[in-house]
């Protein structure tokens, strides 16, 4: 199955600046294979603090699961989405 991820945070909460919860942040990004996710592509839109994922799991527990250690770092909105066009590669 296919999701789309929104993370948000506020300025004052950014992780960008706080190198603990950078490297948190980071090695949950990193370990996603190792939990049964996919990642797909990743994009950010700093000014916004939000970030966007595209990823790809056989269950909604894998995800909840390689998130959970980094869950407090700001709000997740997790949608399941399915491909509409081909991909134009």
């Amino acid at each position: 199955m296919l999701f789309m991820i929104r993370q948000t945070h506020d300025y004052s909460t950014c992780h960008v600046r706080n190198q603990e919860k950078l490297k948190k942040y980071n090695s949950a990004i990193q370990e996603l294979t190792d939990k049964g996710v996919k990642l797909h592509a990743m994009y950010s839109n700093r000014l916004e603090h939000t970030a966007y994922m595209a990823i790809e799991s056989d269950s909604m527990e894998a995800i909840d699961k390689a998130f959970d250690s980094v869950l407090e770092l700001g709000h997740w909105e997790i949608t399941p989405v399915v491909q509409s066009f081909p991909t134009q590669n």
